[in-house]
């Protein structure tokens, strides 16, 4: 037996034919006329009949056929255009929908068709000619008027997109659509306060607008303002508390920003919503890390490298947490675990050597670097590497043409425009080739190399302070110590060396008072990362001795001697300035 189905197609179209071709029938489809070819209609039902069913080639091929019969029928074209689109041929579709338009050329619905396939090929001036005619048209039309404005902004044409989004909110002041939308256009011409007042106006008018709190958030992340950022993302969240992707979003800014609780507390609240996610445990992993929760940070890293065997860096995280928790095996056996997979690794390799050489292990520290360059011959890195080993056993005449060799390795890659440069790299070797200098007694050239440093790296901070403290030690341009120190201080404010330098050129210019109130922040600051030093401590009991304060500098040498009891001259400080009945 016939599917029903079919044998009701055939008995319609039929009848359907019969009547068309005796005259009885106007030829009319889902409210479109069409034309009185009876072979026309046929298909032109038999595809409205296949889309119905589901049959779209079916669909394409009937109305194909129908457009033979009759090539001015718009509506043929319209529907030709349609199919053309779903199979992904754009062109084709363009080409049914000009012809649509040259045969009705005030049917809006076809314009606006072919407009948005002109913008979604980037062809943007076709686009805005045929917004710009729907609304010559039909001056109301919203749905032109909005994607000429899109159009207008795609050509970076701001000021021209924002008029037309000043005319929507003449009739529809409330449209918060339509400000997150300028907010977006403003965005992506780095206006950022003029996105951030239109998001703004967006969430004042629909409160409930995810996308807007998160254009809002971008905006000030992309200004650099993270804590507008963490209070829009907060906001956020009391909309929706179960968006998995604003929490990331707070976990990286808190992360980013060092609030390392809060950071765990949303990647943490990440993961609930996103179980399957194991990439998040890096992030977990890390906080825990810099929390100094060790054991926990491990079973984060573990949790991921379960997961993603092959993955050098999380082995990398693994043995640094290991390693701060004293089981130097553990995180050998990650770092020779990563060398297995690629002996090439150049990072392993460093670390493995200073991870022996942390433990005083010579003989392993010297033997592993030279198995890394049999594996990495003359690798900058691993020279440097052993250059410090040998600076460390005092042998300078090995350190000082391997720092050199080092050096001009990198010098030859930056000629070269080289993607192997590392300008950290050139500048470590000039910055302990200055230091190895300066011990062997060759200040100057010592000073030269420091400068050397600055000149590869203008914002290194160590170097500004080695140049500026060395010339006051000595008592050598003062004025020009203060400048070096002042720069490394503004570069990090709150190191406590940088300060004690700052102090300790101050002592020598004979400020004395000004030298104390650095000393002592200086030591404020160690004290709250639960830290010490005997040289600050000497150098504030050297300056309380000149403002006549004795007590106060035999408190503070009897401080450094406890932190320093083979040093010599604490005892005799003490002996010397203590009153004669103690």
């Amino acid at each position: 037996m016939k599917n029903k189905s079919n044998v009701f197609k055939v008995f319609l179209l039929t009848a359907g034919f019969l009547l068309l071709s005796s005259g009885f029938l106007k030829a009319e489809i889902d409210g479109e006329q069409l034309s009185a070819d009876p072979r026309s209609f046929w298909y032109y039902a038999c595809a409205v009949y296949a889309q119905r069913m589901g049959d779209t080639t079916q669909a394409l091929s009937d109305f194909q056929q129908a457009a033979r019969y009759d090539p001015k029928s718009s509506a043929i074209h319209d529907r030709l255009a349609y199919h053309y689109y779903v199979e992904g041929l754009d062109y084709k579709s363009v080409e049914e929908l000009q012809k649509s338009k040259e045969l009705q050329p005030n049917n809006v619905e076809t314009r606006l068709m072919l407009a948005e396939l002109y913008a979604n090929q980037g062809e943007y001036g076709k686009a805005q000619k045929e917004y710009q005619s729907i609304l010559q048209l039909d001056p109301k039309n919203v749905e032109a008027r909005y994607y000429l404005a899109g159009v207008l902004a795609s050509q970076n044409r701001v000021d021209d997109a924002v008029q037309q989004y000043d005319i929507l909110l003449k009739d529809n002041p409330r449209a918060a659509g339509v400000y997150y939308n300028m907010g977006l256009i403003y965005t992506r011409a780095n206006q950022a306060t003029k996105a951030e007042e239109a998001f703004k106006k967006a969430i004042e008018l629909e409160p409930d607008m995810e996308a807007a709190y998160t254009s809002l958030g971008l905006v000030y992340e992309l200004d650099q303002k993270p804590a507008e950022a963490i209070d829009t993302y907060q906001s956020l969240l009391k909309v929706n508390p179960e968006s998995p992707q604003v929490h990331l979003a707070l976990g990286e800014l808190y992360y980013n920003t060092k609030q390392d609780q809060q950071a765990l507390d949303s990647f943490q609240a990440y993961s609930k919503l996103k179980p399957d996610d194991s990439t998040v445990d890096d992030y977990i992993g890390l906080c825990y890390f810099r929390l100094e929760q060790y054991p926990k940070a491990i079973a984060s890293f573990q949790k991921l490298l379960d997961s993603e065997p092959a993955n050098a860096l999380v082995r990398f995280r693994l043995a640094a947490a290991y390693e701060e928790m004293k089981d130097y095996d553990s995180s050998e056996q990650q770092l020779s675990a990563v060398l297995k997979n690629d002996d090439k690794s150049v990072d392993a390799w460093v670390r493995l050597v200073l991870l022996y050489d942390k433990q005083k292990d010579v003989v392993d520290a010297q033997k592993t670097v030279t198995d890394g360059l049999k594996a990495v011959p003359d690798h900058p890195d691993l020279l440097l590497v052993q250059a410090m080993l040998y600076q460390e056993q005092e042998n300078g005449d090995k350190a000082g043409p391997l720092y050199q060799k080092v050096a001009d390795i990198e010098l030859a890659y930056k000629r070269k425009q080289a993607p192997e440069y590392n300008v950290g790299t050139l500048a470590q070797a000039y910055f302990n080739l200055g230091a190895l200098r300066d011990k062997q007694g060759k200040f100057e050239e010592a000073i030269d190399d420091m400068k050397k440093v600055l000149e590869t790296q203008p914002d290194n901070a160590d170097a500004y302070n080695y140049i500026g403290y060395s010339y006051a030690d000595r008592g050598l341009q003062l004025d020009n110590a203060e400048h070096y120190v002042q720069n490394a201080v503004k570069l990090d404010p709150q190191n406590s060396y940088y300060l004690d330098s700052l102090g300790w050129v101050y002592f020598k210019k004979g400020k004395y008072q000004d030298a104390q109130a650095q000393f002592q922040k200086a030591l404020a600051n160690l004290k709250s990362e639960q830290k010490d030093d005997a040289v600050i401590y000497d150098h504030l009991a050297q300056t309380l001795l000149k403002l006549g304060q004795k007590d106060g500098a035999v408190v503070q040498w009897k401080k450094a001697q406890k932190l320093d009891p083979s040093n010599k001259d604490y005892p005799d400080e003490i002996a010397k300035n203590s009153p004669a009945d103690q």
